[in-house]
Order: structure tokens, then sequence, then C-alpha cells
């Protein structure tokens, strides 16, 4: 995909390469590993964490990551020296894209030294100032490429219809989203609870319900729904270790409305704490 009277011409310096390239090259070397091993290890866990109905997942165009790939390929002489280089609107935001991508994936090796993930081979973790000037540098450089998109987008518009614009501004969008998902996503996973941790959680709030119950019946009112869990909490644990007769979660929860039930869960929390009296109308 060719836009060759859009393209416009600009100089950058080795300074401002050095920000642009580590971002393309990440892509390029991300994009080539997911085509030789199917798959890499920054993409969205869609088994893990399925996401809800109606989720953008993007869409690959092989158009646009052709054009992608060949701004690598004319970029990567002029790598280190910088130099004169021509692009159109649809590979500066990739420029922009990879700039971004590069300051998620610097952040990623930073929280991965910090976790007990292991850290890439070669890859000297990074301090916080070089950090910091590094997202100084990338936002100074975006602005420059911001500056030029304008540029190239109203010569877009000159060559082509508003529609044209339209349907080329939405295939890149869906391809960007594609590549943020697949090819790029640093951002760290959350640690998965486990149907145990799952089921305790749903025991401790029918818990609460039937304590709360208890304690209105009694003519108190409930504590804060915090102080009320740790409370059930408490005996749940104590249950476990049968300190309170008979009365054991399980069995409780089979009757989750019994008066005897109720009772006990609200006087076990009155045992513990000073609670106002409701007041009588």
């Amino acid at each position: 995909m060719n836009h060759p009277t859009t393209a416009i011409r600009f100089r950058f310096s080795a300074a401002q390469m050095s920000v642009l390239w580590p971002g393309l090259d990440l892509i390029f070397s991300l994009h080539k590993e997911r085509n030789t091993k199917g798959g890499i290890r920054f993409e969205y866990p869609f088994r893990m964490y399925p996401p809800p109905a109606g989720f953008d997942r993007g869409a690959f165009d092989q158009e646009m990551m052709n054009e992608i790939l060949a701004l690598w390929e004319r970029l990567h002489p002029i790598s280190t020296t910088g130099g004169r280089m021509q692009m159109n609107a649809v590979e500066l935001r990739a420029a922009i894209f990879a700039i971004r991508a590069n300051i998620s994936y610097v952040r990623r090796r930073r929280n991965d030294c910090g976790t007990k993930s292991p850290a890439p081979k070669n890859e000297p973790p990074i301090d916080d100032q070089s950090f910091e000037q590094l997202k100084i540098e990338s936002k100074r450089v975006i602005h420059s490429l911001e500056r030029r998109m304008k540029r190239a987008n109203n010569a877009l518009l000159k060559s082509a219809t508003r529609e044209e614009y339209a349907a080329l501004m939405g295939r890149w969008r869906l391809h960007l989203r594609w590549m943020h998902l697949r090819l790029v996503w640093f951002k760290p996973l959350r640690s998965i609870i486990s149907s145990g941790r799952i089921r305790q959680q749903q025991d401790l709030d029918e818990l609460m319900k039937m304590a709360e119950r208890g304690l209105q019946n009694a003519g108190y009112q409930p504590p804060e729904a915090r102080e009320l869990r740790r409370m059930m909490r408490l005996f749940a644990r104590s249950a476990r270790r049968f300190r309170e007769g008979g009365y054991f979660v399980r069995t409780m929860l089979r009757k989750k409305t019994d008066f005897t039930n109720t009772w006990y869960l609200g006087q076990f929390v009155l045992d513990r704490l000073t609670l106002e009296e409701m007041k009588k109308s």
C-alpha cells in the first residue's frame, strides 16, 4: 500500500532516531517471532481472562503490517545516524505507536525486575532517572511526529476523498488494536483467584447476611461491612478449629434462614463488638 504523493519529507536527528528505532525494531522482532513460533509472550491472555461480549479485538491487516515492515527496512540503514526520510500518514502513526510501545515495554521490564518474573537476558534493569528521561525524550519526538502527521493528513485528503480517508483510518484503527492486543500487550497479569478462594469469599458473603439478620432480630445495628467481614472470617477460622461447638460453616449455610444459626452469628459479633441498639419506632 504505497502513497507516493502523500508522503512528506523531513530530517530526523540521531537523537530522535534513538527514540524511534527501539520501538520499531521491537514490533518487527515480535511480529517475526509470532510468525515463527505461532505465539508470543506479550499477548492478551484471552483464555486466562476471557473478555466480555462486544470486546474490540481489532483485525489484522496484512497490507498495513507490510507497510510497517517496509518502514523498518527503510530506516534500518540510518537507525544510528539519523538522516532524511519520508513517511505517509499511516507510517507516521505507526512510528508514534512504536515509541509508545517501547515505553510500555521498558515499564514491563522494570516491573519484571521487581517481581519473581525472570528478566529478559542481556537486558540490564533501567533505573528511575533513565526511565524518566526516556519518557521526556519520547514525548518530544511524538510531538514532532504529530506535527508532521498533520501535513501528511492534509496531503492524503488532497489525493483521496473523505470516504476513502475514513476507510483507510478505519482499517488502521482495527490493525492498531490488533497489534496492541496480539503483539505488544505489556500489562502485568493479575494473579488468578483459585476456585477455592472464590468459594471462601462467597461463604463469607452469606455469613455476613446471616449475621446481619441475627443482629437486627436482637435489636442491634450491624457494624460496617469491613468490620462485619472480619468478624465472619474470625468465626470461620474458629469453627474450623472446632471451637464453636456444633456450629460449622457448611452446615450453617445449608440453613441460612434458620433462627438458631442467625442468632448464634449475631451473638458471636455482640460478644466482640459494642454496637448501637436500633431505634424503636
